[in-house]
């Protein structure tokens, strides 16, 4: 009886342990194909992310050389990083090649398109046709940079890229020429207390970035396209420092605004709130000092209006920014500050195609970034300024 009591025994605790090792093999099968779904469709279907190395030229962290950024969020397109961590730009050329420093912020940075349908690079494509003397157009686009930004940088550029014959700046909308804006939706800062001043940030977090050195294991996850797991990585990290956890009671306020804008939020650009106001003369007046004083180099800046655009239904064609616009276009000119608005090429465009020079087939039209034909206007109405105004851009 008792040996046939430990038979039974030895073999229920048999039989446990293999339906404990199966049902451990399907949860390690099951997680492991799990994991490797979410890399598969994640790898894929987000964006990369790609490393940062230390500029000694630049003193600051840009994209690593030789890397390359897949965008996956208004449309696909692939950017490349070359020297100096320049988009679209493989090599810098030599000293006695002129450069056009083109300034600005997601636009200009353009990764919804390809790097041959860039503003810069179809720039390069007018001038080199043009039979005029050689140039490059040195992309400078950075998302979240502001006005700020370009002040401030100006200096370290014109050291580490020469000669440089003409800074173009791009604005989208006059909101970035207005101090104390949206501080989560730009990395350095025009603020106006105490008084009128910049404060300089590397990213949009308002950090100031440590030298970075390459990683060979961080480079590797990069190369694995990793993303979704280095994004969770850093979110459960947030979650165990208790970042954004609320433990007093009372009423939610609402959480803030991501810095990268919804689709909707493209509508505010309708009816902006600083409309309702008078010209800024004062902080406009420091500003373009500023500008002005960061270089002894011809500047001209490129407004792009919010119209043509989709309201409910209809076609607006009317520039809410419209008086505006011409206060600062005057203050622009009286300190020899070139100034070309793309309101009425981007209308011409609309109306004899109907099409707009914003959105992706993926996209809404009207809403988001260039698309190729946007940075083609653009490229064109430098190129005009450019041609018209050679007494200034090729001096000797």
């Amino acid at each position: 009886m008792l040996k046939t009591s430990d038979q039974t025994r030895s073999k229920d605790h048999t039989e446990v342990r293999s339906v404990i090792c199966q049902t451990a093999l399907r949860w390690f099968f099951g997680f492991s194909l799990s994991l490797f779904a979410i890399w598969a469709i994640t790898a894929v279907g987000t964006e990369n992310i790609n490393p940062k190395v230390w500029s000694e030229q630049l003193q600051r962290n840009v994209p690593a050389p030789g890397w390359a950024s897949h965008n996956r969020d208004e449309a696909w397109a692939k950017t490349e990083f070359g020297e100096l961590g320049l988009r679209g730009t493989p090599t810098v050329a030599p000293p006695s090649v002129p450069k056009i420093f083109l300034w600005g912020d997601s636009f200009v940075e353009a990764a919804q398109v390809d790097d041959r349908q860039k503003m810069h690079r179809q720039l390069n494509d007018l001038l080199a046709t043009s039979g005029d003397r050689e140039m490059q157009v040195i992309p400078l686009g950075h998302r979240f940079q502001s006005f700020a930004d370009y002040v401030l940088q100006i200096k370290p550029y014109e050291s580490s890229i020469s000669p440089c014959a003409l800074h173009v700046i791009h604005l989208h909308s006059l909101e970035d020429v207005l101090p104390d804006r949206d501080q989560d939706a730009r990395i350095s800062l025009f603020l106006t207390k105490p008084n009128f001043h910049f404060v300089k940030y590397d990213n949009e977090f308002r950090e100031v970035e440590s030298p970075i050195h390459e990683n060979p294991l961080k480079s590797l996850a990069y190369r694995l396209r990793l993303q979704f797991f280095l994004r969770t990585k850093k979110q459960i990290s947030e979650i165990s420092q208790l970042q954004g956890l609320r433990f007093s009671i009372g009423e939610q306020r609402p959480a803030a605004k991501a810095a990268t804008p919804a689709a909707n939020d493209w509508n505010r650009y309708l009816n902006p709130d600083w409309v309702s106001k008078e010209a800024p003369l004062p902080a406009w007046n420091f500003l373009l000092d500023s500008l002005s004083s960061s270089t002894s180099v011809p500047i001209l800046i490129v407004y792009a209006p919010v119209t043509p655009a989709i309201h409910k239904g209809k076609i607006i064609e009317q520039n809410p920014e419209g008086s505006l616009v011409e206060s600062f276009s005057k203050i622009c000119n009286e300190r020899g500050i070139g100034f070309v608005s793309m309101e009425r090429s981007f209308l011409e465009y609309h109306r004899s195609t109907g099409k707009f020079p914003r959105g992706f087939q993926t996209s809404r039209p009207w809403i988001g970034h260039y698309n190729a034909e946007g940075h083609r206007l653009v490229a064109e109405a430098i190129y005009h300024w450019i041609k018209n105004n050679q007494d200034a851009v090729y001096p000797d």
